[in-house]
């Protein structure tokens, strides 16, 4: 294990409607999230999520399988890339590289570019600037504190834009660190990627970087880029440079609550996610190699408050094996918030894991968390 100096804090707000967004999305809630790294480590951080997700195991018993569908519309399928579609994020490089990263992960499975907004973009620089002068880590801001201009994401993006719904990823280095390191990170927690793959239209970032370093990535607005019975995969069908493993760091813990695999390297998380409206179950998930073999893989369970998660996920009990092709089989259950329940799936793919998880090592190098 790569030695951990510093602090880092990865943080996402869930997002947040007005009057005009919240009878559409009645059925949806929002979990709050906190992520600690245990203390034996050498670098320590927490974060913080509020989100909307969804949960998954390889044999879920928790699942009602029993559950009679009355769904007679398409089968349910995985959205995938159309040739050629997965380029670069239309964002200026350099300006916005979380954006950028953001955006090509989104390009591979089929969902379109978030556009940049320099006025976002604003609102997320002034969070960074609120955090610097506060030695802050967290989405909320105290009124007649130095840098105030919101108490939360969605008033901050209002002083610059009309939005009618707003969200916030931001991380916390107390050391001079790339703001690649957080974003790449935010990305593998399975709970924040749901976030990374929601529907949002636009999106701004900024990174501060001095003594501490800091990343804030703002969200807004919402629009439909799946249809009711499609859902993404990731890692996602054939692709060929798949992590192999991260660190169990997340709260809610997709683990579960009091895991063993606390603060250990597992195998890089399998997610299925879906619209704004989606709630995912997974009855059973299986992870084989091209020899057959068996992986098990943890389903992260539902709870009575997970009726609104839009991400189901699978997380593999040990590290893949580098440049290995993996073949996914999950059966499930899709319901879409007043249009229909309980539409059967069972789905198929695969992915090649990268040849060397070398660039892993980088990860090891800070604490992450998570409030989406």
């Amino acid at each position: 294990m790569a030695e951990r100096s510093g602090r880092y804090l990865l943080e996402s707000a869930g997002p947040q409607y007005n009057a005009r967004d919240r009878a559409e999305r009645a059925q949806q809630e929002s979990l709050v999230m906190e992520m600690k790294r245990p203390r034996a480590m050498l670098g320590m951080g927490f974060v913080i999520g509020a989100v909307i997700l969804a949960g998954c195991a390889s044999s879920n018993k928790q699942a009602v399988a029993t559950r009679e569908s009355s769904y007679f519309g398409p089968p349910i399928k995985l959205k995938t890339a159309d040739n050629g579609s997965a380029t670069q994020s239309q964002s200026p490089l350099g300006t916005d590289i979380a954006l950028t990263y953001f955006n090509a992960r989104r390009a591979e499975v089929g969902l379109p570019a978030m556009a940049f907004d320099a006025n976002i973009a604003l609102a997320a620089s002034e969070h960074a600037n609120y955090l610097l002068r506060n030695n802050a880590h967290g989405h909320d801001e105290v009124a007649g504190a130095p840098g105030f201009t919101g108490i939360d994401a969605t008033s901050r993006v209002r002083r610059h834009t009309d939005v009618y719904g707003a969200s916030e990823v931001l991380s916390v280095f107390n050391s001079h660190r790339p703001a690649e390191d957080a974003i790449e990170q935010i990305f593998a927690s399975p709970y924040h990627r749901s976030t990374i793959f929601f529907d949002w239209v636009r999106a701004g970032a900024a990174a501060q970087t001095a003594a501490t370093s800091v990343t804030v990535v703002d969200f807004a607005d919402i629009g439909h880029a799946l249809a009711d019975n499609e859902l993404v995969a990731y890692p996602y069908d054939r692709q060929a440079d798949a992590p192999v493993v991260w660190t169990d760091n997340e709260v809610p813990d997709p683990m579960g609550a009091g895991s063993a695999y606390r603060g250990r390297d597992v195998g890089y998380p399998i997610t299925l996610s879906g619209g704004p409206t989606a709630h995912i179950e997974l009855d059973t998930f299986e992870l084989r190699n091209a020899k057959g073999r068996v992986f098990p893989c943890h389903i992260a369970a539902l709870t009575s408050a997970d009726t609104g998660r839009n991400t189901a996920v699978c997380t593999p009990m040990e590290p893949l094996q580098p440049g290995t092709r993996y073949l996914v089989h999950a059966v499930g259950r899709l319901t879409q918030a007043t249009r229909f329940a309980n539409a059967p799936f069972a789905l198929d793919w695969s992915f090649t894991t990268r040849a060397s998880h070398a660039v892993l090592a980088a990860d090891k190098a800070g604490v992450y968390s998570n409030d989406m």
